[in-house]
């Protein structure tokens, strides 16, 4: 089966097949488009942020260690200006050290830290509960109680593994779709395991989609004013009237639909969650929707497959941006969105796999924890680009 690009981006199953603008440079032997991670990896492989090793492998399942991931991460926020910082004395690290000037700028953006007495351990590996802790601090964002930090993370069934100290923050980047899950295992959040090459391009992919929109004060000390710049998801054929932009209706925009579902047990007006789960962005890349942007809705029809005579369906229906502070509806947001099922790969013959898809009729399909599904806006959305996004209803 294809694997799912997942960000934080949810990545970031965080980006899923969504449109990166990848390099058209030469692709890592080991890392191929049906690689869950490849548009991030390819994405930071053309900006000069990621790279493979001498053989020309990329090596997506080798761990990272602290330092490797400092350098990685000043790089991709484009952090290189030693004139200005203070530097930071660690016990254990010295300007001899390959990455010991990453580690300097990591530590002055308040990125990246060491212990009270002073040691940064450059070689040991980094978890993914770190990576979550760095990711956010590059971001300026809203506090979360205790309690609505618990609820978040109360959908992954080892959230008890996150240590107290960390709660407020991993339920906060859970708010803003910016914790990866892992391929078979979108159900857990993992925050002890090493974090791998592959699956740190999706993280960082997600961290930059959200920094374009809210970094921390220290990385960007003055909010940019007026319509703002990102990448993303291109939306065409976006109209511009002053300070306002129209997505039309029509318009494919792909959201991850943020609970599973089955076919054979899912109702009719059933209560969803969707998000944006990267930015979505005008043709000029001025930024449209923010990434981590969230819509309820109902499921709209839901059709059990029948054997011999027709597969499952599933039809869900935004109806409401909310607010992601306070959960409420703040203005509508109309799209409707089709899932069916996906051939079967029961032969390597691909003929023989859509005529045998078809000929058996009958499958019935389960959708998983951010899964993207293309919806289609049912009436124009149009947008206030001068104040914080807000769509007008």
């Amino acid at each position: 089966m294809r694997k799912i690009f997942i960000a934080l981006l949810g990545f970031f199953a965080i980006l899923f097949a969504i449109n990166l603008p990848v390099s058209a440079t030469e692709e890592f032997p080991d890392v191929g488009p049906d690689y869950w991670s490849y548009d991030a990896i390819m994405y930071f492989k053309d900006k000069n942020v990621l790279s493979g090793y001498p053989d020309g492998y990329y090596r997506p399942d080798q761990e990272v260690t602290r330092a490797e991931f400092a350098t990685i991460v000043t790089k991709a926020l484009g952090l290189r200006n030693l004139d200005e910082i203070t530097f930071t004395e660690y016990k254990d690290i010295d300007e001899n050290h390959w990455a010991y000037y990453d580690v300097m700028l990591g530590s002055y953006y308040d990125l990246i830290h060491g212990t009270p007495d002073k040691m940064f351990y450059p070689q040991n590996n980094i978890t993914r509960l770190e990576v979550i802790m760095v990711i956010m601090k590059a971001l300026s964002i809203k506090e979360i109680t205790e309690q609505e930090a618990l609820e978040q993370l109360s959908v992954y069934k080892d959230a008890a593994d996150v240590p107290y100290w960390a709660t407020l923050t991993t339920g906060k980047a859970q708010q803003l779709g910016l914790i990866v899950l892992l391929p078979g295992y979108e159900d857990y959040i993992l925050p002890h395991k090493y974090a791998t090459r592959g699956e740190l391009a999706v993280w960082l992919y997600g961290m930059l989609q959200r920094a374009a929109i809210q970094p921390s004060e220290k990385l960007e000390p003055e909010p940019p004013k007026g319509p703002r710049k990102a990448e993303g998801y291109i939306i065409k054929n976006v109209i511009f009237d002053d300070n306002y932009a129209i997505i039309p209706a029509g318009t494919k925009l792909p959201l991850g639909v943020m609970d599973c579902w089955y076919t054979k047990t899912a109702k009719e007006g059933q209560q969803i969650l969707t998000r944006a789960l990267v930015n979505f962005v005008s043709e000029d890349n001025t930024l449209l929707i923010p990434i981590g942007s969230e819509m309820t809705g109902t499921i709209d029809k839901v059709s059990v497959g029948r054997t011999l005579i027709k597969n499952s369906q599933m039809i869900y229906r935004t109806e409401n941006l909310i607010d992601s502070n306070t959960r409420q509806p703040v203005a509508p947001f109309k799209a409707v969105g089709e899932m069916t099922p996906k051939v079967r790969e029961f032969t390597h013959n691909p003929i023989l796999q859509k005529i045998g898809f078809k000929g058996f009729k009958g499958h019935n399909f389960y959708t998983h924890k951010s899964q993207q599904v293309d919806f289609i806006l049912l009436e124009e959305v149009k947008i206030d680009l001068n104040d914080n996004l807000k769509i007008i209803q």
